[in-house]
């Protein structure tokens, strides 16, 4: 679905948090292996049974049924995709002969186009990403795993809106048609979105609901007027909204995971979930000084999750309605004040 191009963008979106959390050190260390091996590595085992058991635990705190839904994960490098917790797949899935995760059978396919998304296969979605050891190959920093295993839930919530609101989820995604008609560059318009994260970054900080909810309202005002002065028609106003939905759910429990997972016990996990979100910070900042510099679909990552995180401050039951056909999250803030 993303050109290469895209593809790198949303990379490079998320690498200034990798960088904060290898400068700090975080993430446990694990066997290296040959990026392009036909088996999953050691190291993707473990990351994926620690997966595994923490979105049984932690999942539905973070979204209601999305621990308990059944969701297969593909992990590919340059040559091979693998499929986990899907039996049977079609064919040219094979079945990997003596090899196992935590006892279950997992596949394999020559790689197929695969990319960080939900990719249906057959009459399910999975969650898909590249494995870690492929995703740090050349880089001069490594992405640590708890922050990967986060990105692995970022995907999986994909596959999940798909699963649950198929036509939402298509509809969201055809929304990419009309990006390059989309004033990324224009001054006025980008000033005015960073006007909008700074909003969003004070709902976020504020201490008291009410003070959320004032900061909402000042953000919605700020949103109208530019959408007014630069008279956007239908077709880019959905752009801006179902792309919050789609990605910005996405970020919203990609965090939420996180943090769930950083607020267990220590002896809990193999790797080291860090309560204050090293790998969110470079998000945060450039929520509040520079959403209008996000090229891209990052800057519709930071404000979805923005609304997200302060619609559940002000609006509790905001999640029983945000997967159906109509809902948009700056309608359910609308609604809230």
């Amino acid at each position: 679905m993303y050109s290469k191009y895209e593809m790198a963008f949303r990379f490079l979106g998320m690498l200034g948090a990798g960088i904060l959390a290898f400068q700090a050190g975080f993430g446990a260390e694990i066997q290296k292996s040959p990026p392009n091996q036909d088996v999953l590595s050691p190291a993707d085992k473990t990351e994926l049974a620690e997966l595994f058991r923490l979105k049984k635990e932690i999942g539905d705190r973070v979204w209601p049924g999305f621990g308990q839904a059944d969701i297969p994960v593909l992990l590919y490098n340059d040559d091979f995709e693998f499929l986990i917790g899907m039996p049977d797949p079609p064919v040219p899935w094979e079945a990997v002969r003596g090899d196992d995760v935590e006892g279950r059978i997992y596949y394999r396919r020559q790689r197929a186009g695969a990319q960080a998304f939900a990719v249906r296969i057959s009459d399910r979605w999975a969650g898909s990403i590249s494995t870690l050891e492929r995703m740090n190959a050349g880089l001069p920093f490594k992405l640590p795993p708890d922050f990967h295993i986060a990105l692995l839930a970022h995907e999986m919530f994909h596959a999940f809106q798909a699963a649950l609101a198929p036509e939402r989820f298509a509809r969201a995604v055809k929304v990419y048609a009309v990006e390059s008609r989309y004033p990324f560059k224009d001054r006025e318009f980008a000033a005015a979105w960073t006007a909008e994260g700074a909003a969003l970054s004070k709902g976020l900080q504020a201490t008291e609901a009410v003070t959320a909810a004032e900061a909402a309202g000042e953000f919605l005002k700020i949103r109208d007027e530019r959408r007014a002065k630069a008279g956007l028609d239908a077709d880019l106003l959905a752009f801006e909204r179902e792309l919050e939905w789609l990605e910005g759910l996405a970020k919203y429990v990609e965090v939420g995971f996180y943090e769930a997972a950083a607020a267990l016990p220590l002896d809990a996990s193999p790797f080291r979930f860090q309560p204050k979100l090293p790998f969110i910070q470079s998000d945060y900042l450039r929520l509040r000084n520079g959403l209008g510099a996000q090229a891209g679909d990052l800057r519709f990552y930071l404000s979805g999750l923005a609304q997200a995180r302060i619609l559940s401050r002000i609006l509790p039951d905001w999640k029983d309605e945000a997967l159906t056909d109509e809902a948009f999250l700056e309608d359910m803030i609308r609604r809230s004040r």
